[in-house]
């Protein structure tokens, strides 16, 4: 797939929707159309009042679990998997989904591969953050920084304004695509808190090696999101490019985090979020109040998550981690 590739083709097939879904999809692109404009009529000129979280990460490194434990776990709103339908007129969705399955729906800790179960578990809502931060295809991730200015900040803020009041509390979000534009949503959206997660990168490369064979049936296809520097990997072998996804992928969240306030961001490990799930829910609230902000928990969360690793993978793990260090040395 070149650079021209799109997210929705990705997603099309993570969610199995071919042609017997194509109806059904049809239908909810004429819905938002209908309910954008109307939607807008009922936006009022706010400020963000509370933090917006936004959780980052490699793929396959434990941000949808993340995000659930955060979304479930802290008196927080979030988009699920009927609001997210919405990506047009989400504060209808929020409303129609309220109406459906009331204030807290029951919500479970499981997914696979992002996508969860129910119709009151979380959403990554890929289609509102590819609209408003124009990632459509993988050429507009490459070239992030030179259309930033293109992006409607203000009808962004406008809207998550309004999406926030209308759950009156913080904002839990994944929110992958924002990360190419890391200090420029700080700047534009004001209290934002980013969550990044850390995980062993031999465990990721293995579990992306994975996702291209189950979703692909070829390891040849680029799976999940992209690092700027994707045309220099496309023409690689797929072992190459899944350690050049990684390691340019780590580097950007280390630039682009360098460049904001160091209260604003939280960076934990997988383990930790496993093994002690109630001092990552600390760490968020922590700088909630650096913020001027208090997010109360509104459940207990799990005492702990088991760790998944991958076992008996000796022979990938010892390939990705020499293509890795590879790729290190050629930016030293």
């Amino acid at each position: 797939m070149n650079a021209a590739g799109r997210f929705d083709e990705l997603n099309a097939v993570r969610r199995g929707a071919y042609a017997k879904d194509a109806s059904a999809e049809r239908f909810m692109e004429e819905l938002n159309a209908y309910l954008e404009p109307r939607e807008r009529s009922l936006y009022r000129d706010l400020d963000v009042e509370h933090p917006l979280v936004f959780v980052m990460g490699l793929p396959r490194s434990g941000t949808t679990l993340l995000t659930q434990l955060l979304a479930y776990c802290l008196d927080a709103g979030y988009m699920n998997n009927v609001s997210a339908r919405f990506w047009l007129a989400p504060v209808h969705g929020v409303r129609l989904a309220r109406q459906l399955l009331g204030e807290h729906p029951p919500v479970s800790f499981e997914s696979d591969h992002a996508r969860t179960g129910s119709l009151g578990d979380i959403h990554e809502f890929g289609y509102f953050w590819r609209r408003w931060l124009n990632k459509h295809t993988f050429d507009d991730v490459v070239h992030a920084a030179e259309r930033e200015d293109a992006i409607d900040w203000a009808g962004l803020r406008r809207t998550l304004a309004n999406i926030q009041h209308e759950f009156g509390r913080a904002l839990v979000a994944k929110n992958m695509l924002g990360a190419y534009h890391i200090p420029r949503m700080r700047r534009e959206l004001g209290p934002v808190i980013y969550v990044l997660i850390e995980r062993d990168p031999l465990d990721v490369a293995i579990s992306i090696l994975d996702a291209r064979r189950r979703y692909y049936d070829d390891p040849d296809r680029w799976w999940s999101y992209v690092p700027v520097e994707y045309p220099a990997l496309e023409r690689l072998d797929h072992r190459r490019q899944i350690a050049g996804q990684i390691h340019f992928l780590r580097a950007h969240f280390a630039r682009e985090l360098a460049q904001v306030d160091p209260s604003c961001v939280v960076a934990i490990g997988y383990p930790e979020l496993c093994e002690r799930p109630a001092s990552v829910l600390e760490l968020v609230r922590d700088r909630a109040r650096g913020l001027g902000h208090d997010i109360p928990l509104r459940e207990a969360p799990p005492d702990s998550f088991p760790v998944r690793t991958r076992q008996g993978r000796e022979q990938d793990k010892q390939g990705f981690a020499e293509l890795l260090a590879a790729f290190a040395a050629e930016d030293r």
